[in-house]
C-alpha cells in the first residue's frame, strides 16, 4: 500500500468519526495490528473538533503474554499522553461454565460498557475489520444462523446507552498493517491467531483457500448488507408488535397474554422471546435457535410453567399469562461500588450522589438477610417475592442502606432501564 492509499484510509476513518460529533470517546486496544492502527489514526488526528480520547485494554488472564501486551499498550499511551486503563474480569473465565470464547467476549463487552459509563464516554470504538466481518459471516453460515446472524456486525450500534462503533469495518487487515509499517508503528501478534483449535482460525484459513482457488468473490461480504436490510424490517415489525402485547412492572417483570402472542407471525414471536432474554442477560448475542425453539414451544403449548430458564431468564405461565423475570442464580452476588454511576445486572442504572465516601456493595435482595434487616424493610406494593429477590440492594459491610420501592431512604438514584429506547435495542 502506497502513501496515497494510506492517506485515503486515514481520511475515511477520521471523516466517519468526525461525523459523529463526539466530545469524548474510548478505544478498545489489545495491542494487535487492528486496534493499534485505529489508535494511531485517531491520536495522530489534529483538529479542534477532535474528541477527548481514552483507551482501555482487556486482560482476561487466559494467556501468559496478556499482561505484557497490556503493558505495551500502556507505554504507547503514556508516550502519546492518553489516559489508559487495564480491565480484568472479577472471576477467572476458566471457572465460568459454558464456551470459553463466548464467555470472554461477553466479559469484554461488560467491562468496556462499565468503563464507558464510569467515564461518561459517548462512544467506544472497536477495531473490527472487513476480514473479521467475512470470518464472522462464514462461521455463522456453517452454524446455520438466520437473517440476524448473517446480517453480520454493524458499523454503529447502541446498547445500554453506549454507542459502539467499528470505523474499520470496510478496511482490510493487510492495509492496516501496511499503514503501521509505513509509519514505523509496532503491534503485537497474538499467538492464538495461529491456533487451529479455535473455530475462527479455521474459518480464516478456509477463506484464504477459497480466495486462492477463486471460489469466493470479493462481493461475498455483501451478503451481510442484504441480510441487514431484511433483519431491520423484521425487527421493526417485532418491536411494533411487542409494544401492543408486552407490559412491565416496577420490579422488572415482563407480562404478556399467550392468546395475543400466538396471533403474531412466527418470526415475530421468536424475536420477542429472544429480545426479552437479551434484555435480561444484557448480552449482545441472542440465544441459540435450538434453545429458543424449546422455550417458544413451552410458552405456547404448556398449560402452566413453574419456571423454565434460559440465558439467566425465568419464564412462568399461569391461566394463559406469561410472566418473565431475572433468574436469581444468574445475578452477581456481590458487586463492590467503585464508580458514582454504573449499570448493575445489565438493567439497573445506579447513580450515587456526590460526597458519599463509605464503602458500599450491591447485592441481589434475595440473598440471606439478618432478621434485624428483614424487619426494617417493607415495600410499598405487593410485589412477587421471587422478582423482588433479583432487585439491587445497596449495603455496607454491616447493614442494608437502600432497596428500590421500599421504605428505606438513601442518597442514591436507582432506575430500571426498561424504556423503549433501552429495551427494544435488544430486539
Amino acid at each position: 500500500m502506497n502513501s496515497k492509499d494510506s492517506k485515503q484510509i486515514i481520511e475515511r476513518v477520521i471523516g466517519y468519526v468526525d461525523s459523529l460529533k463526539l466530545r469524548s470517546c474510548g478505544i478498545a486496544v489489545s495491542g494487535g495490528s487492528d486496534s493499534m492502527a485505529l489508535f494511531h489514526i485517531l491520536t495522530d488526528w489534529e483538529s479542534d473538533n477532535k474528541p477527548k480520547i481514552f483507551v482501555a485494554s482487556i486482560d482476561h488472564g487466559l494467556r501468559s503474554e496478556s499482561k505484557s501486551e497490556v503493558e505495551f499498550v500502556k507505554k504507547i499511551c503514556e508516550i502519546k499522553k492518553i489516559e489508559h486503563v487495564a480491565l480484568t474480569p472479577d472471576m477467572h473465565l476458566s471457572k465460568v461454565k459454558g464456551n470459553l470464547q463466548n464467555n470472554a467476549r461477553s466479559a469484554r463487552y461488560q467491562l468496556l460498557k462499565n468503563w464507558a459509563i464510569s467515564k461518561n464516554l459517548q462512544c467506544v470504538l472497536i477495531g473490527h475489520t472487513l476480514d473479521d466481518q467475512e470470518e464472522n459471516l462464514l462461521m455463522r453460515f456453517f452454524r446455520g444462523s438466520g437473517v440476524d446472524g448473517l446480517a453480520g456486525m454493524e458499523k454503529k450500534s447502541v446498547r445500554n446507552g453506549i454507542l459502539w462503533v467499528r470505523p474499520l469495518l470496510k478496511v482490510r487487515k493487510e492495509e492496516l498493517r501496511n499503514y503501521l509499517i509505513n509509519n514505523s508503528y509496532f503491534w503485537i501478534d497474538d499467538p492464538s491467531n495461529c491456533d487451529d483449535k479455535y473455530q475462527r482460525i479455521k474459518m480464516r484459513k478456509l477463506l484464504q483457500q477459497l480466495r486462492s482457488n477463486r471460489l469466493i468473490s470479493p462481493n461475498f461480504v455483501k451478503t451481510t448488507d442484504h441480510m441487514s436490510r431484511a433483519s431491520k424490517l423484521s425487527r421493526e415489525i417485532a418491536v411494533s408488535s411487542a409494544k401492543t402485547i408486552l407490559s412491565f412492572n416496577d420490579v422488572g417483570q415482563i407480562i404478556f397474554k399467550v392468546e395475543k402472542f400466538t396471533k403474531l407471525s412466527e418470526d415475530t414471536q421468536y424475536r420477542i422471546i429472544a429480545g426479552i432474554i437479551s434484555w435480561f442477560s444484557g448480552r449482545f448475542y441472542k440465544p441459540r435457535f435450538s434453545k429458543l425453539e424449546k422455550i417458544h414451544h413451552e410458552v405456547i403449548y404448556a398449560k402452566n410453567l413453574t419456571g423454565v430458564m434460559l440465558g439467566g431468564t425465568v419464564f412462568k405461565k399461569r391461566n394463559g399469562i406469561v410472566t418473565v423475570m431475572r433468574e436469581l442464580a444468574a445475578v452477581k452476588e456481590n458487586y463492590f461500588i467503585e464508580n458514582e454511576k454504573f449499570i448493575w445486572d445489565n438493567r439497573w442504572l445506579i447513580s450515587l450522589k456526590q460526597g458519599i465516601r463509605v464503602k458500599l456493595h450491591v447485592k441481589p435482595f434475595g440473598l440471606h438477610l439478618p432478621c434485624s434487616d428483614k424487619l426494617k424493610i417493607c415495600f410499598k406494593s405487593d410485589f412477587d417475592k421471587s422478582a423482588l429477590a433479583t432487585m439491587p440492594m445497596i449495603t455496607t459491610d454491616r447493614e442494608v442502606k437502600f432497596v428500590p420501592l421500599s421504605n428505606l431512604k438513601y442518597n442514591v438514584d436507582v432506575k430500571l432501564l426498561n424504556q423503549s429506547n433501552e429495551f427494544y435495542k435488544f430486539f
